[in-house]
């Protein structure tokens, strides 16, 4: 009885000790791994920090169109963009067209978003329109001048509305990303938007009937010209 007692007391402990073993086994295994991952971030971690932040170029090329002069966009600057700059344009045809390019980190909806450049307008005077392989865009006319405003995101995808913005908010599914989320620096979505607001003089006969703004010679001037530069932003979304 008592041999069979120690023998069984000794497999107690035999079994207690090969399972200590392997939760030490499991511990360090997981300490180790964690230790990689934290160790990788924080090497990654600076490379992304030291980035240069994107500034948009003093000249941005439009077929048809000549560039007359470019500034940075102070106001937009002060009210939370990450860069900002207006453009200014002529052509043959038209003597005034100007684009406010702003990049913007956060949900952009318009008409509100376009508080950030000083513009102020009732949505309930919008006019949302939709172009195939590009989104949507949104015209509307303030002060004699004629607008089309929308965001590119960075699958190059056009919104307008808030909704539009988060559901075809792109989730960025790399290394970077992901590392800098696990250090809870960024989210895995991107909310980085190229907010594009394009503008030129409204013909005077439009004037009169404002019914047909929308449908002028002067809203398809902008919708070939919102064509361009998202063509061109598409292809050349900033990366940081």
């Amino acid at each position: 009885m008592t041999q069979t007692y120690l023998s069984q007391t000794y497999e107690n402990k035999k079994l207690r000790l090969i399972s200590l073993k392997k939760i030490k086994i499991f511990c360090l295994m997981t300490v180790f791994t964690a230790s990689s991952i934290a160790i990788s971030i924080s090497l990654l971690l600076p490379l992304t920090k030291n980035k240069s932040k994107f500034q948009f170029p003093n000249q941005v090329s439009l077929n048809e169109w000549q560039l007359n002069s470019s500034n940075n966009l102070q106001q937009a600057l002060q009210n939370g963009a990450l860069s900002a700059k207006q453009y200014s344009y002529s052509s043959s045809t038209q003597s005034d067209l100007k684009v406010d390019a702003l990049y913007i980190n956060g949900v952009i909806s318009i008409p509100k978003s376009l508080e950030i450049i000083g513009l102020k307008y009732p949505s309930n005077k919008l006019r949302i329109g939709y172009l195939e392989e590009v989104g949507y865009y949104a015209l509307f006319f303030e002060q004699e001048r004629l607008y089309l405003s929308s965001c590119i995101n960075s699958r190059g995808f056009t919104t307008v509305t808030e909704e539009q913005f988060i559901y075809h908010r792109p989730l960025d599914l790399n290394f970077r990303h992901i590392s800098a989320y696990l250090m809870g620096t960024r989210d895995l979505f991107n909310s980085h938007c190229l907010f594009t607001t394009l503008s030129i003089p409204l013909d005077k006969n439009n004037m009169v009937n404002p019914q047909t703004i929308y449908m002028s010679k002067n809203a398809q001037t902008l919708e070939k010209v919102w064509i361009a530069w998202h063509q061109n932003w598409k292809n050349n979304f900033p990366i940081n």
